[in-house]
């Protein structure tokens, strides 16, 4: 009688500090088999889950199945793979496939699915039997490739001659002169083809398509030409139609070529996208008699559309070529079909080719007959001395009946064995344990087969009861998501908040009542939740809560004399006590429309607020600004996500720099210091701080060049005009360099020598502005003055600069 054991402890454990904590948590696996019934008797099988067709459903089409170095295929398949069968995984029918190669477990196959589903996923499953003590079964290649599959070659061959795996035999003849040109090399999909680019190819011996009809050719090729002024180098060819590499010192550029029934050239060039010219990429042309128009794909993406009234002649003589215009680099997978292969049919090869063991799933080894079965405890913790303990049940077989189920509640009471009847048996035990010592709880499943499945789960039981926390409301604020809970039980030591499976906070000591504000999110972005409350004895946690994207655009809040600080998902401004003299309205705005650089010695900024306050003032004492720059996985994400912020940040993460928007259109950089924070281990920022003088619009910007970023007096609006509608003009702003942080003593000067403004700044402001007030209150009078900057007290070092106001 032949058992399978398997074990199931019913806690898991997380790490803090080095020590594991237990979590009292069933964890089940419950096989819910697509089809009961079972191919011939083939004693073992798979379930392949394939991604859905990426663009559309699709009929026979020929699916491409990799599995590497399967243990269970080496120990039970026969050594060739001929014993391998396919077959959906709704029924026993078995299906058309070609074993492109298999040994020791490793195995390239192609199956015909009669319908590949863009939506339904069952339809795309598949059972893959194999049973050596089987007679081998005979496959068909071309059985496989019908839908108008003209010739398929799949370059696996070590020699002459290479086989066409549709039913036209358009076989290959190798063509070796000399060189490093060989067969069997590495290809996209198993072995492939490589050319040297001398006089070696392979001779088709004029394969022929019917003239002035529709048609499709592809080929999978990886350059290694480096020519800067490249050689033709062909792929697949004839004197009508072919792919080339393009004579061109553009190393991406590619050539389709094909001519009409005038013998016109209808060719023209493509480019393939920058980083891919030496990786596999895939090639492929249609020709459309009816719409008389082609279209070349690249990878699967349209790149080129051009129109052909007919064709001279349609055949393929060779892959590579003859001369030294052969190709240089690697051949595979070349087909060419006299159907019109759809998008979605380029598509979802593409897909399936490119990663073909992330397009599928494999499942565990079946074997015929033998039962499956699962405990799940109903409660967590799952047993309490003196309380009913209730465990859930399932066994299935296929094919066949399960015919009992024994349970051992493993502390010395009877042993239950319940005679049943089923392909799937559900059912519900329960038990009084009367201590809390550990006991193991075991499940046997009987079929009719003859065999036996076990499975074992170690119980134990917690001195009370363990509730999850309760009455959790979300609530959505400009500083983040906030949550409040209650807790139900007085034996909870702390309460553990995980966001996207990782742990975000650890809260001790607790109360009843709780709650927790979660700052550090990225704008616009959806997160999903757990709360676990933490027991002497293990871990209960809440079920999933999937917030909505935060998208805060205002924050408000009325500020006086004491200070006080505003702060959303972006930034945050501490204003100090004595800043402001009045209650003043202070508002900060999120931009979700950017302003644009139009000043080209600058760049854009991203992460965009403007900080406004009624009536406008200046701050009296410098106010903290601070800009968060979040990084997930290493990686900064800005927004708007526009596509376009990596090309200004990437590579430049440590010249990030605060940015302030003058009304001219530039993104002029503040002298702002810059701090890492980490949050999780996949999340983190880099904290851009600056002291403001005046309130205006900010964003995180980059810093061009260091040196005048460091060393140069900025001054923006020389000419302005004091009390102008247009805002600006209304005062002029000046940036400099304070990078150690010094007190800073802001004065204007008459050119008479007499002062007119006088302005200190603790801390280390670098941006300060003049509105054209006098200290006695009233606008000055028009004329030229100079503004003096000492920092430190250090006159010799001042910066001056020459402004002009105009009434």
């Amino acid at each position: 009688m032949k058992n399978k054991h398997a074990v199931n402890f019913i806690f898991t454990y997380y790490h803090i500090k080095k020590v594991f904590i237990l979590f009292f948590t069933v964890i089940v696996f419950c096989l819910n088999f697509l089809s009961a019934q079972w191919y011939s008797n083939w004693n073992y099988r798979k379930i392949i889950t394939n991604n859905l067709s990426p663009a559309g459903d699709l009929t026979n089409f020929p699916l491409l199945v990799v599995i590497s170095n399967d243990s269970d295929l080496s120990s039970y398949a026969s050594n060739n793979g001929y014993d391998i069968v396919f077959t959906l995984g709704v029924n026993t029918n078995k299906l058309a496939h070609e074993i492109e190669s298999y040994s020791a477990g490793t195995l390239i196959a192609w199956v015909k699915m009669p319908f590949f589903s863009a939506s339904v996923q069952a339809s795309n499953m598949l059972y893959m039997y194999f049973d050596k003590t089987k007679p081998c079964t005979v496959w068909n290649a071309s059985n496989v490739w019908t839908e108008g599959y003209w010739m398929v070659h799949h370059f696996n061959e070590a020699v002459s001659p290479l086989l066409d795996s549709s039913s036209n035999g358009y076989n290959g003849t190798w063509n070796f002169t000399s060189g490093t040109s060989t067969l069997g090399a590495a290809g996209v999909i198993g072995k492939g083809a490589y050319f040297d680019g001398t006089n070696d190819y392979i001779d088709l011996v004029n394969l022929h398509l019917p003239l002035n009809k529709s048609f499709t050719m592809s080929i999978w090729q990886k350059s290694e030409v480096t020519e800067p002024n490249a050689t033709s180098r062909y792929s697949l060819y004839s004197n009508y139609f072919y792919f080339k590499k393009y004579q061109d010192t553009n190393i991406r550029k590619y050539y389709f070529y094909l001519l009409d029934g005038n013998g016109t050239n209808r060719g023209s060039s493509y480019n393939i996208p920058e980083g891919t010219e030496y990786s596999w990429f895939n090639h492929t042309a249609v020709y459309n008699q009816d719409e008389n128009q082609y279209y070349v794909y690249a990878n699967s993406s349209m790149v080129k559309s051009q129109s052909c009234t007919n064709t001279s002649k349609t055949s393929i003589i060779q892959i590579s070529a003859s001369g030294n215009d052969g190709w240089m680099g690697y051949l595979d997978e070349s087909r060419i079909s006299t159907n019109i292969r759809s998008s979605n049919w380029i598509a979802a090869e593409y897909s399936n080719y490119v990663n073909p063991a992330e397009f599928r799933l494999l499942g565990a080894k079946d074997e015929y007959g033998l039962p499956e079965i699962s405990i799940n405890a109903l409660a967590s913790p799952p047993a309490i001395p003196g309380q009913r303990a209730s465990f859930n049940i399932a066994a299935s077989v296929a094919p066949g009946i399960v015919t009992n189920i024994r349970i051992d509640y493993g502390d010395s009471t009877a042993v239950e064995n319940t005679a049943v009847s089923g392909s799937s048996v559900v059912q519900t035990i329960n038990h009084t344990y009367s201590s809390g010592a550990i006991v193991l709880l075991s499940a046997v499943a009987y079929a009719d087969s003859g065999k036996t499945c076990t499975n074992l789960i170690y119980i134990t039981p917690s001195p009370y009861a363990m509730p999850a926390v309760s009455n959790i409301q979300t609530f959505y604020q400009n500083e983040g998501i906030k949550f409040t809970f209650n807790l139900p039980s007085a034996n909870i030591n702390r309460v553990v908040i995980y966001r996207d499976n990782l742990q975000l906070s650890s809260i001790s000591p607790v109360s009843a009542e709780m709650e927790y504000l979660d700052r550090y999110l990225l704008y616009n972005t959806v997160y999903t939740y757990q709360i676990g409350a933490e027991y002497a004895s293990g871990m209960t946690v809440s079920s999933n809560i999937t917030c909505l994207p935060l998208q805060p655009e205002l924050v408000q809040k009325t500020i006086g004399v004491k200070g006080g600080t505003l702060a959303n998902l972006v930034a945050e401004l501490a204003i100090p006590a004595g800043a402001f003299s009045q209650d003043i309205i202070v508002s900060m705005h999120i931009y979700s429309n950017l302003l644009y650089n139009f000043q080209p010695e600058y760049v854009s900024a991203y992460n965009q607020v403007r900080i406004e306050t009624v009536p406008q003032v200046h701050f009296n004492s410098n106010a903290r600004f601070i800009l968060r720059v979040p990084f997930v996985n290493s990686k900064i994400r800005m927004f708007p996500e526009d596509g376009k912020y990596a090309e200004l940040f990437v590579g430049s993460e440590n010249l990030l720099t605060i940015a302030s928007y003058s009304e001219t259109g530039a993104w002029v950089p503040l002298y702002s210091r810059s701090y890492d924070q980490n949050v999780l281990p996949n999340f983190s920022y880099k904290l851009l701080a600056a002291d403001l003088s005046d309130p205006g619009k900010f964003g995180v910007s980059v810093i061009i060049n260091k040196n005048d970023y460091t060393g140069k007096v900025i001054v923006k609006n020389r000419v302005f005009t004091p009390g102008s509608v247009y805002s600006a003009m209304s005062k002029v702003m000046i940036f400099f360099p304070n990078t150690a942080y010094e007190d800073v003593l802001f004065q204007i000067f008459r050119m008479d020598g007499k002062k007119v403004h006088e302005r200190c700044f603790p801390g280390a402001v670098t941006l300060v502005s003049w509105d054209g007030i006098n200290d006695c209150g009233k606008i000055s009078d028009s004329g030229l003055y100079i503004a003096v900057i000492t920092k430190g007290g250090k006159i010799r070092n001042a910066h001056r600069a020459n402004i002009y106001l105009l009434k």
